[in-house]
């Protein structure tokens, strides 16, 4: 597929099956108006939301509640929170039909809105104090760690180990207002940012449902995709979706995004917490996806893509021409054939090409070829791949010819032998050759 077809059907998916809907939107709006009427205007909305990078379903949204200016020896905003909680009780409007349960917590306030017993979307209100100006001359706050944390089970737990630790609520600094400035700034040059961040934050999603310990960061894949976005505000978004499965495992080896608030932390210093394990399943699920990408084509829809799934690689030469960070955008004006001459063998065993299932009797020897005029390009890669079951898998990729020239049909089973047309670093033309061995005597 051309990088222009692949480029529109990604920017609809994004749009009409990922994005929040209106109805979505109006919800989240029609909350947040009407706590800001009880609140006094002094709040803000923070996370993904107000950058415009949240999918759907919309669950959860964080409001901050401005309380004044950041005292080192003044900072217990429980006294604030219970007076806050008895007026929203007091003076909260619910404008939705679900039912309003609220409850305090020594350093937030929880409002869910429910459906019988099922919680169908939440809001926590935390305090801040106010510390200082961004570049933006923008607030900059001092907020409690628990933001830091995510809505629900994780908070609450959060708050019963500091209960039963008797342990202080840590206060962070935070600079919120700097992040929704900047990617407003940044998708004001290219939309294709923001459409990005949703699309592998949904991929993200999808692997989590798969593997509830799937490590990686929603905020750490947006901060990754705005520096590509800053750094070249004309990339397209499948480029920029290239781009990061092909960096990820260089992106989780080690914390290196320093906090716009404090440039002594970085805001995926999480990395370092995740096990060996977790940082290979990320691979795996990465392999997976860029599999996939690579033998996309107009059958296939970006719904399975971005299904979340895990490859682990038969075997250390196993390779992908991402590999070699070469993306496939199969051009029909470089379709070409591939041919497996099958040579003679002693015992009267003659010579003959190979049909597109590739059946071999016994142990043979092949030549692979290109079948007649070659498509005008700069490289033929190859690639040969044996059944999964065989001692040797292999799946290594090599320049202008098979690693083995001829080959050998040394073990039973279902083989492939792949070539690619490389032009300006992009695979545009590819070609394969089954193999099916029947026996080795």
């Amino acid at each position: 597929m051309k990088k222009d077809s692949f480029n529109s059907i990604l920017r609809s998916f994004v749009k009409n099956k990922i994005s929040p809907t209106e109805n979505e939107r109006t919800f989240v709006s029609s909350i947040y108006d009407s706590l800001k009427s009880t609140l006094d205007n002094s709040c803000i909305q923070v996370g993904s939301y107000p950058r415009f990078t949240s999918t759907r379903p919309l669950h959860d949204l964080d409001i901050l509640y401005i309380i004044g200016n950041w005292e080192e020896n003044n900072n217990n905003a429980s006294e604030t929170l219970r007076l806050l909680y008895s007026k929203i009780q007091r003076e909260y409007q619910n404008p939705t039909t679900y039912t309003l349960v609220s409850s305090l917590q020594s350093h937030s306030i929880n409002l869910s809105y429910k459906d019988s017993e099922k919680e169908i979307f939440s809001v926590d209100i935390v305090p801040a104090y106010i510390i200082s100006k961004n570049e933006f001359n923008d607030d900059i706050y001092m907020v409690p760690e628990v933001i830091r944390k995510k809505h629900g089970k994780s908070r609450n737990e959060y708050y019963q180990r500091l209960l039963t630790e008797s342990v202080e609520m840590d206060w962070i600094i935070s600079d919120p207002r700097g992040y929704i400035e900047n990617a407003k700034r940044v998708n004001q040059s290219n939309k294709d940012f923001r459409r990005t961040v949703k699309f592998i934050k949904a991929w993200k999603y999808y692997c989590k449902e798969k593997n509830n310990d799937f490590g990686l960061k929603s905020f750490h894949i947006e901060q990754v995709v705005t520096k590509y976005y800053q750094e070249n505000n004309s990339i397209e978004i499948y480029d920029a979706i290239f781009i990061f499965f092909v960096n990820l495992p260089e992106i989780i080896s080690s914390p290196q995004i320093k906090d716009r608030a404090n440039n002594n932390k970085y805001i995926d210093e999480y990395l370092s917490d995740l096990t060996r394990g977790q940082k290979e399943k990320i691979i795996e699920a990465r392999d997976c996806f860029l599999i996939k990408l690579e033998y996309f084509s107009e059958e296939d829809t970006v719904s399975k893509l971005i299904e979340g799934c895990f490859y682990n690689r038969v075997s250390y030469s196993e390779q992908f021409l991402f590999d070699f960070n070469i993306p496939v955008l199969i051009d029909p004006q470089y379709s070409f054939q591939i041919s497996g001459y099958v040579l003679p063998r002693e015992g009267g065993f003659l010579p003959y090409f190979l049909d597109k299932i590739g059946l071999i009797k016994i142990d043979r020897k092949i030549q692979f070829r290109i079948k007649g005029t070659q498509p005008n390009v700069d490289l033929f890669k190859w690639k040969v791949r044996n059944d999964s079951s065989t001692e040797e898998p292999r799946g290594e990729i090599t320049d202008h010819q098979t690693k083995n020239d001829p080959e050998r049909s040394k073990y039973k089973g279902n083989h492939y032998v792949e070539c690619y047309a490389i032009l300006n670093g992009i695979c545009v033309g590819r070609a394969r050759q089954n193999v099916k061995l029947e026996s080795v005597y």
